[in-house]
């Protein structure tokens, strides 16, 4: 991560830049949040940290759900198995 940049706007880039990299998914950057922060918390994350959750995050939750945004720039299929595991965890499994 750059040091000029705070861990927020590095967060909130890397969703920004997967909306951008899968528009045929149309989800809003929140979505892909959603998906690193269950995969990341191993349950619908919003019911183990309060909100938001990038301030709330422990260091290691962190640089986890920053490490999956940053692969599910190059690892579609990792996306879409973090998504159906958060989707479960969210009874909305389709």
């Amino acid at each position: 991560m750059n040091a000029t940049i705070s861990y927020k706007e590095h967060y909130m880039n890397l969703a920004n830049e997967l909306v951008k990299t899968y528009p045929e998914f149309n989800f809003e950057n929140h979505c892909y949040l959603r998906i690193a922060l269950d995969n990341a918390v191993g349950t619908k994350w919003d019911t183990k940290i309060a909100r938001p959750a990038y301030k709330n995050l422990t260091i290691v939750q962190r640089a986890l759900v920053i490490d999956y945004l940053a692969h599910y720039l190059s690892d579609r299929d990792m996306l879409l198995s973090h998504n159906a595991i958060s989707l479960a965890y969210r009874g909305k499994l389709v």
